[in-house]
């Protein structure tokens, strides 16, 4: 019987034979291993490139008690904010800006262009798309193995947009709501951005009084609620115009639009001296508020919220005639808030829309 030689002299050559058969196998898992890994670390550079860029524009769109949204503004300090990030180990040097509006309910895709009538859903945005590709940022990524295959480069695109919205939930500290016709009689949903209705003898916002239903009609009147903290009555209600720190600890959960909240049925008069206080301390809480707008104000009752308003008191009456003194206004600092929902004057920081 013949033998088949098993030395090492007579199996040399197989594992150059072996090695030069899988090669382009190990090469293209490298390939995949490797560049499109590179690939998608240049992506996400390139994302939060655009992110901070489309972030830093949005939030020059709007200006608290501005007349009217800054385009310009916004476009160029996107624009300017670009070349201060970094993609592949380079500065980058150009991109596109675009504002406009974006609808935040998609019915209508992407990011509206100007000029157009903005909708209900609408909301002022900034959108930057950044890219290494032939002419742009030093030209596409170059791969590293991937070029066995002929693939030497490979463009690579981000895009963010970021804009302005009212929230469609918040965190509310102020124990009044207001019917949705008053806010009605005194907010112009109509201006862009919305804005308070002004007085033509002052220019001004209109000074109006919120009074208990007890004593004021359907559109000229608020009621105390407890909100969503725990309990009932005056004293509650004198306990969270104080910020009871017994009450904000832990704070309570956000309101959403689309919940109802209790109203109260009092019209107590130590209510409206807790708010002179309030108006007159140091830190002065009371004078920017949050608070809901309901579709209706009946005392005693459950109303649905419909939005949230923004209101400069500017004092309280605790006498036979009870009211607060108050300015429908839109610089309120952004509560605590999430989601998105009508312009009633509170304003959420810019976030990212996509």
């Amino acid at each position: 019987m013949k033998t088949i030689p098993t030395s090492p002299e007579a199996q040399k050559g197989a594992v150059a034979v072996l090695v030069a058969v899988t090669l382009p196998m190990l090469l293209g898992a490298a390939a995949l291993a490797v560049d499109l890994a590179y690939l998608h670390v240049v992506r996400n550079e390139l994302q939060n490139d655009a992110d901070a860029a489309a972030l830093a524009g949005a939030r020059k769109l709007y200006t608290n008690g501005a007349s009217a949204l800054d385009w310009a503004a916004a476009a160029s300090t996107a624009s300017n904010a670009i070349p201060l990030n970094r993609a592949a180990g380079h500065a980058l040097s150009n991109g596109q800006v675009q504002t406009g509006y974006w609808d935040t309910t998609q019915t209508a895709a992407g990011l509206q262009s100007l000029p157009m009538t903005p909708g209900a859903n609408d909301a002022p945005a900034v959108q930057v798309s950044l890219g290494k590709s032939a002419g742009q940022n030093l030209g596409p990524v170059r791969t590293f193995f991937a070029s066995i295959w002929g693939l030497y480069t490979k463009p690579v695109r981000a895009t963010a947009v970021a804009g302005i919205s009212s929230p469609g939930r918040v965190q509310l500290s102020f124990p009044v709501a207001m019917s949705q016709c008053m806010y009605q009689n005194f907010w112009n949903m109509n201006a862009q951005p919305p804005a308070p209705r002004l007085d033509p003898a002052t220019q001004k916002p209109y000074v109006f009084k919120i009074g208990s239903a007890y004593h004021y009609g359907p559109c000229d009147s608020g009621q105390w609620t407890p909100l969503n903290f725990t309990g009932q009555g005056a004293n509650l209600i004198d306990k969270i115009i104080e910020r009871d720190p017994a009450l904000f600890n832990p704070p309570p959960p956000m309101l959403s639009i689309g919940d109802s909240v209790t109203l109260d049925n009092g019209s107590k008069t130590s209510i409206y001296k807790a708010v002179e206080k309030c108006i007159g301390a140091k830190t002065d809480p009371c004078t920017q508020v949050v608070m809901p707008v309901l579709d209706q104000v009946v005392p005693g009752s459950t109303a649905t919220i419909r939005g949230f308003a923004c209101l400069n008191i500017l004092g309280a009456q605790g006498g036979n005639d009870k009211y607060i003194l108050v300015q429908m206004s839109n610089q309120c600092p952004p509560p605590v808030s999430g989601g998105i929902g009508p312009n009633y004057g509170v304003v959420s920081p810019p976030s990212l829309f996509q």
